[in-house]
């Protein structure tokens, strides 16, 4: 009896007298398992209500899929066939130009646009366009406002200079910007620089008259002279074919330049001869320092 009772505990048996044995173990995972839902619901009404929540999924799933179908439709429509985003209007978004009338003559060269889509326009296009119409603009943007806006910004070269050009024939006053181009003309400005070009016949305006780099040249050469020798230049002289720049100070005397060659190798010359040369108290008419001597500090000037 005693060896039964012991056998009997180590199963998880528990023995009861006038009661079969009862396994403890396996009745209470059968309670933890079985919920009462699980005992009382139907095989069969599982499956239908499972498939009744599939049938509302799928029916969203195919209205979504008609409503972006739908929708890209419309799209391709409003932006490719329909006249919604033909241009209309052209705007001039840049403020305190140089010419009065730059803002009209871009508006009207770029009339041809009009009534093609906004959407697709080349902007490059167009940029290539005012560009090649219009050199003394620097920089150039080209925007839209939709639906029918197109949006020209831009900057113009910088104002650099009044030139006087002296031939023959007549002399004639103009400003220049910083690559050389004309942008007003029978007018100046007090606060540039005055440059007197002489040519055999008068310049041709339609384009540079003055080339980039020699014109970075003269207002280097100016700057320069004006820094290291705190003097000012009132005016300069640029000789075409000689190729010369005279740079004429508040004393009067002029500074004549070899354009062919560093600026400031030239008035580093002047610089030195300065223990010998009195430039701000000697009378003089003339330092040229275009020539090179054998040591290289050759200049040669002339007194009035």
């Amino acid at each position: 009896m005693f060896n039964r009772k012991k056998l009997v505990t180590k199963r998880g048996y528990k023995y009861q007298y006038g009661k079969s044995p009862v396994l403890e173990r396996t009745l209470k995972n059968r309670l933890r398992t079985n919920t009462p839902s699980s005992f009382h619901t139907p095989r069969r009404r599982i499956k239908f209500s499972s498939l009744s929540a599939k049938i509302p999924s799928r029916l969203k799933k195919a209205t979504l899929l008609l409503a972006i179908i739908a929708g890209a439709t419309y799209l391709i429509y409003l932006t490719s066939i329909s006249s919604f985003f033909n241009i209309e209007t052209i705007k001039i978004s840049s403020e305190n130009l140089s010419t009065e009338n730059l803002s009209t003559n871009i508006i009207n060269d770029l009339e041809e646009y009009k009534g093609k889509n906004l959407i697709f326009v080349d902007k490059n296009e167009i940029i290539a366009k005012i560009q090649s119409s219009y050199p003394e603009i620097e920089n150039i943007q080209v925007g839209r406002d939709l639906p029918k806006t197109i949006i020209i910004s831009f900057t113009e070269y910088p104002l650099v200079a009044n030139i006087t050009n002296i031939s023959a024939e007549t002399n004639k006053k103009f400003i220049i910007n910083s690559i050389g181009y004309v942008i007003k003309e029978n007018v100046d400005d007090p606060n540039l620089p005055y440059i007197k070009i002489r040519s055999d016949s008068p310049l041709n305006t339609s384009s540079s008259i003055i080339e980039q780099d020699r014109l970075n040249y003269i207002l280097g050469a100016k700057a320069y002279f004006e820094e290291k020798f705190g003097m000012t230049i009132i005016d300069i002289e640029y000789r075409v074919t000689p190729r010369e720049v005279h740079l004429r100070t508040e004393k009067y005397f002029y500074i004549w330049l070899d354009i062919q060659k560093p600026y400031e190798d030239q008035l580093k010359k002047l610089k030195k001869a300065l223990v010998k040369l009195d430039i701000y108290n000697e009378q003089l008419e003339y330092i040229d320092l275009r020539i090179t001597g054998e040591s290289g500090e050759k200049i040669i000037y002339k007194r009035r």
